[in-house]
């Protein structure tokens, strides 16, 4: 019994290859007609993608929990000393916070949960900052702010640690 005979939705190498060749020009379609107009826009899910080609800005504001040890180090924290949830959303979370005036609440809150942590590094204080990063020199390894707004500190009790 061949192929054919079961119902097959092609019959033979040339027609497999102009069923495969319909399906890319099918799925490439939308991509390759947005590139031609004359203002792109983003549609999901088979479009033009400009979160990618898009050009970047040089510079980028974050808010985001920096804590100090006792030498004056500084330490980006992770968001998970916050909330639990992807980077991104935790950090929405943190912005709101202090767009809502809660910034002195929540580093209360984040230094005593650091006091109850049990990792390697100690810690004096916490920060929660909005910096202004250029982003060529953070991927390059330059990890200091061009400029920084602190919204508020706390000390953490009884020397804390965080993981690196």
């Amino acid at each position: 019994m061949s192929f054919a005979s079961r119902g097959a939705l092609v019959d033979g190498p040339r027609a497999a290859s102009v069923f495969g060749l319909s399906l890319l020009a099918a799925v490439l379609w939308p991509t390759a007609r947005e590139n031609w107009r004359a203002a792109r826009r983003d549609s999901f899910p088979l479009f033009y993608y400009p979160m990618f080609s898009a050009r970047r800005r040089k510079r980028v504001r974050v808010t985001h929990l920096v804590g100090f040890d006792a030498r004056g180090g500084r330490h980006l924290l992770p968001c998970r000393h916050v909330a639990s949830g992807g980077l991104n959303q935790v950090r929405k979370q943190i912005r709101r916070s202090v767009e809502a005036g809660e910034a002195e609440t929540l580093c209360a809150a984040l230094a005593a949960r650091l006091a109850r942590a049990a990792t390697p590094a100690p810690l004096e204080s916490v920060a929660i900052v909005t910096g202004e990063y250029r982003l060529d020199a953070w991927f390059a390894g330059e990890r200091a702010p061009v400029s920084e707004v602190v919204h508020a500190s706390a000390p953490v009790p009884a020397a804390a640690t965080v993981a690196q």
